[in-house]
């Protein structure tokens, strides 16, 4: 009995050397990372006559320490008593380390960086010695905001996007329903639906940059039935000529904002369409037949049986559609880069604009755009968020 009582003892006592090793290579590792690799020194290392050249390998040299550090981190953890007494609470977190230590080096580090960023004034360069140039302004930026026109036209255009890109959300549960059928070829249909949400958004941009064109998009195609009709010019060479001109929808600045939101929409209408189809085949046959025998149909059926069941999935679509609207970025880039006369600009855009497109040099401004839009967004998530956390704790 005793014999047994040692071993087991052994077996959940701590490793000593097995931990003070790990600790040993992971401070070492800490220090090279923050004190030793830098690009200067990697220049030295690799002879490169510009420092600019050094940027890549000493990036992927942190890459590599950082990784060192993460692995003598799980040998440390894994050596003490704690760890082998309680092994199956810990191994979550364990497997959960090595993301959530590269979220917080390249997400939420870059967070606090803009936000101080934004009470700078600065260019983005430094000088020859890889000193930092900018210089500390407070809260100007955040003035400057308050008094620019463009941020205003940015920050409506964002709401514009929320409101109308939650039309996402009925729209793919109606495509859901007429699709949760069992019929012949109902896969394929799926298929077609859902292919727009597979497709980049840079190229579902240009299909519809392509589609708006007033010369020779669909949309200039579809308005010659009704307004247009050929002719032969003087030359006797066939000419459209049409009585009232086809839009410019790109081209005009009332238009072009709500033309980048309909092809916007379009590929996460799929994306709801497949949540809700999800949802569908986890509705309760039983709780339907019950519905049925209560008289319920239609409208009733939906309301009260079909749309109770699907709240999980009209949560996510509903946080993922908001996320979606706020960081919208690809597709202004993509179809108008913000014009005409940055009338389609939103907070995303005009943030990257600033930064290092027409108004290139200007990263503290940029940044407290950034920092804006960041808050704007942390109200919502935060908000999901607790919502999820109260129908959690509810269900228990």
């Amino acid at each position: 009995m005793t014999t047994t009582s040692a071993i087991v003892s052994d077996r959940y006592s701590t490793s000593t050397s097995q931990v003070l090793i790990s600790i040993a290579v992971l401070l070492a590792c800490l220090i090279v990372l923050f004190f030793v690799v830098d690009t200067a020194v990697v220049q030295d290392w690799l002879g490169y006559a510009r420092r600019e050249e050094a940027r890549v390998p000493t990036f992927f040299l942190r890459i590599v320490v950082l990784i060192g550090a993460i692995a003598a981190a799980f040998f440390a953890i894994t050596g003490t008593s704690s760890y082998r007494r309680n092994r199956v609470s810990y191994a979550p977190w364990l497997f959960l380390a090595v993301g959530l230590a590269f979220f917080m080096v390249y997400v939420i580090i870059p967070i606090f960086q803009s936000f101080s960023y934004s009470f700078t004034r600065w260019d983005g360069l430094y000088d020859v010695n890889g000193i930092w140039t900018g210089e500390w302004v407070g809260f100007r930026n955040y003035g400057l905001l308050l008094n620019d026109p463009n941020f205003y036209t940015s920050l409506w255009n964002n709401l514009l996007w929320l409101v109308l890109f939650m039309l996402a959300v009925p729209i793919g549960l109606g495509i859901a329903l007429f699709l949760n059928q069992t019929v012949t070829g109902i896969r394929i249909y799926k298929s077609l639906f859902f292919f727009p949400f597979v497709i980049s958004q840079v190229v579902v941009g240009l299909i519809f940059a392509w589609a708006y064109n007033p010369e020779f998009g669909l949309l200039s195609e579809i308005w010659g039935w009704f307004y247009c009709e050929t002719k032969v010019n003087i030359v006797g060479n066939l000419t459209k000529v049409c009585s009232v001109d086809p839009p410019s929808i790109l081209g005009n600045e009332h238009l072009a904002t709500y033309g980048i939101i309909a092809a916007g929409l379009w590929p996460q209408i799929a994306y709801c369409m497949i949540l809700y189809l999800t949802g569908l085949n986890n509705v309760s046959p039983d709780q339907v037949e019950a519905g049925r025998l209560d008289g319920a149909k239609g409208w009733n059926m939906l309301w009260h049986v079909i749309l109770p069941q699907l709240r999980p999935a009209t949560f996510i679509a509903i946080v993922v559609t908001v996320i979606g609207a706020l960081r919208s970025f690809d597709m202004i880039a993509t179809m108008t880069q913000g014009g005409p006369f940055g009338s389609t600009n939103v907070l995303a855009y005009y943030m990257y604009d600033q930064a290092v497109g027409e108004g290139v040099g200007r990263y503290g401004y940029g940044s407290a755009i950034a920092t804006v839009l960041f808050l704007i967004m942390l109200v919502y998530i935060s908000y999901f968020l607790w919502r999820m956390y109260q129908d959690e704790k509810g269900a228990h």
